[in-house]
């Protein structure tokens, strides 16, 4: 598999849907990447979010 910088949609992405048809669909006119992903998740592990509990956070762009 070629290199591909981190903020290169995966591969899965773009099999998926073409950019053109996501900046179509989502409102932030991009697909999510894994590091915001990763943030999110290391925000909620951290000691910073020991109060947060049963919530579900959607990673979506702004899609509903």
């Amino acid at each position: 598999m070629p290199w591909r910088p981190a903020s290169s949609p995966p591969p899965a992405v773009d099999a998926a849907l073409d950019p053109k048809r996501i900046a179509e669909i989502v409102p932030m006119k991009r697909a999510g990447r894994p590091e915001e992903v990763a943030a999110l998740v290391g925000f909620l592990a951290s000691a910073e979010a020991g109060y947060i509990t049963g919530q579900v956070i959607s990673i979506n762009g702004g899609m509903a």
